[in-house]
């Protein structure tokens, strides 16, 4: 077989579905692909391209793989700084400079390695065709062990013509490479020990679960945890859903975004058993959260991110799912009453807080009011893909998520929602999938909504437009020219969207929300809703030790 034929059987084995990318990159390729029942995605951007994979990624748990023709190739490493910093394993696929054009200003040839770098687990070129096979193993095999992140693999030729090489060798895969986590390990029977004796000799333990508990499919293992042992938990933005918003041991989301019970159980705590974070500034609110005197157990599988921020850090090394099974066979005391009554307490004072926020009927809508809302109608197996900035943030604070719910959010890069949103739908097209954005946001890939349209992806598209980025707005001197900095024209997004052939409704009021989800669920099309809020509220911040 020739390489388009060979990397088709093996993505195919794999069990790739979909693939994400701005032509031309080996048609023959793109041919075999269809040939095969793998469905080829051409967004509008290549940026847009890595983040649909980077959603399908995250949401399927299987590799997602995206490409461009060599003139595109920066602008498909621009993207992956998402999904490098969201730990998401992602295959970029490019065209590039071959030996017979390299160095002689070829049309569009530039040999851009170097921008993947800082955005790469690993790089590499097929330059022959009888190298594909063992270069793209191995490219599957970096992207899900360890801490799963984004690979590169340069494809010679203006369009990757090395994929009309033949290919004479072996082309079988591993199976188990194509999916996170690819290889489990448990951790130190010694360490172990170590972790159970610091927790039964605690007097305030927390749980604080990132997202790589999520990579494992730590849920079951975790909840089973906690009931054994009564520990209180918070998770990270990139851990939200993976306990429902009414166990009785979650207080919410910690950190920069996070809220208030959150925030305060994690500072008050003596000992914090971490499960698949790498403890950045967000999740601990720039360091301020976990006290110096706690002591931390820390379960990862990447050992550089155990006690990068936290020396005296008890290291777990293994499989987040793996290391909780372990922990919950052991003889853990239960929590002390004291220490469960102040946990209530904290969850009791944000219980009491929000009422006035989420059941606001306030014309244009608080944000609040819109999550509460949002939550309310969520079907039970709803995947909710959240942009940054404000989306985050007020999803930190307000969104409840029950047990069926998939939440996967930006680590950083605003617009990503979107895009994001229908690469989660082609991984899971048996589930409605939700993107949550700002009217900033949007506008980033507005464009995408063409796409979802054309390849008939209903995914619904909220958007808490409050015309403009406001949270910005602090920045600049109101009632002066500097307010469009942030102030955007009054867009009529219905009609954008509607242009773009997806169905499309303006929501005004708090108690009209839920009706016009489920309508926009219902109707099996990519639907939009313009949810018009208060552009003079912005997130507050959360809870500090210095506030």
């Amino acid at each position: 077989m020739i390489g388009a034929e060979a990397l088709c059987t093996m993505l195919d084995e794999y069990e790739t579905t979909h693939f994400f990318y701005v032509p031309v990159l080996s048609p023959p390729m793109i041919k075999e692909m269809l040939a095969r029942g793998i469905q080829p995605v051409v967004p509008h951007g290549e940026m847009a391209a890595v983040y649909m994979a980077d959603g399908y990624a995250r949401v399927g748990g299987r590799v997602g793989v995206c490409g461009s023709q060599t003139i595109g190739s920066s602008n498909l490493a621009a993207g992956l700084r998402e999904a490098w910093v969201g730990r998401s394993p992602v295959l970029a696929l490019t065209g590039g400079p071959d030996s017979d054009t390299r160095g002689r200003n070829f049309y569009q040839d530039l040999d851009d390695r170097d921008v993947f770098r800082p955005v790469t687990k690993h790089q590499a070129v097929v330059d022959r065709g009888d190298r594909l096979p063992d270069v793209i193993r191995q490219a599957f095999r970096m992207a899900t062990t360890g801490a799963p992140r984004p690979v590169h693999i340069g494809l010679a030729g203006f369009w990757g013509a090395v994929t009309l090489e033949d290919v004479p060798g072996d082309v079988s895969v591993d199976v188990r490479f194509g999916a996170v986590p690819a290889l489990r390990s448990s951790v130190d029977p010694l360490l172990l020990e170590r972790a159970t004796a610091v927790l039964n000799a605690s007097a305030r333990p927390i749980v604080l679960v990132g997202g790589g508990a999520r990579r494992s499919d730590a849920a079951p293992a975790l909840r089973d945890l906690l009931d054994r042992t009564g520990l209180p938990a918070v998770t990270t933005l990139n851990g939200m859903g993976l306990l429902p918003d009414t166990h009785p041991s979650y207080l919410g989301t910690a950190g920069d975004y996070g809220r208030d019970s959150a925030n305060q159980a994690l500072a008050e705590s003596d000992c914090v058993l971490v499960v698949g974070s790498s403890l950045g500034s967000m999740s601990t609110k720039n360091w301020q959260l976990i006290s110096p005197s706690a002591t931390v157990l820390q379960i990862d599988v990447d050992e550089v991110e155990i006690g990068r921020n936290y020396p005296a850090t008890v290291p777990l090394l293994g499989d987040a799912a793996l290391v909780l099974e372990q922990l919950a066979g052991r003889p853990l005391k239960k929590v002390d009453t004291k220490w469960r009554l102040r946990v209530h307490e904290l969850r009791g004072e944000w219980e009491n807080h929000t009422p006035r926020l989420e059941h606001s009927l306030d014309e244009p809508l608080r944000p609040e009011a819109l999550l509460y809302r949002l939550s309310q109608a969520l079907p039970d197996d709803a995947v909710v893909v959240a942009d940054t900035g404000h989306a985050g943030a007020w999803c930190a604070r307000h969104l409840r998520l029950g047990q069926g719910h998939t939440f996967v959010r930006a680590a950083g890069s605003l617009g990503w929602g979107l895009p994001a949103a229908i690469g989660a739908k082609c991984a899971t097209r048996d589930r409605p999938v939700v993107c949550f954005t700002g009217d900033g946001g949007l506008y980033y890939h507005i464009a995408e909504l063409e796409t979802a349209a054309r390849y008939d992806l209903p995914i619904v598209v909220v958007v808490n437009n409050n015309v403009g980025m406001n949270q910005e707005r602090s920045l600049w001197d109101a009632g002066t020219d500097q307010e469009k900095n942030w102030k955007f024209s009054d867009v009529d997004l219905v009609a954008v969207a509607e242009g773009f052939g997806c169905a499309a409704e303006r929501v005004e009021r708090a108690d009209a929300l839920e009706t016009a989800l489920a309508r926009a669920i219902a109707s099996g099309r990519p639907t939009l809703l313009d949810v018009r809020t208060d552009p003079a509220i912005a997130c507050p911040p959360s809870w500090s030790p210095t506030t």
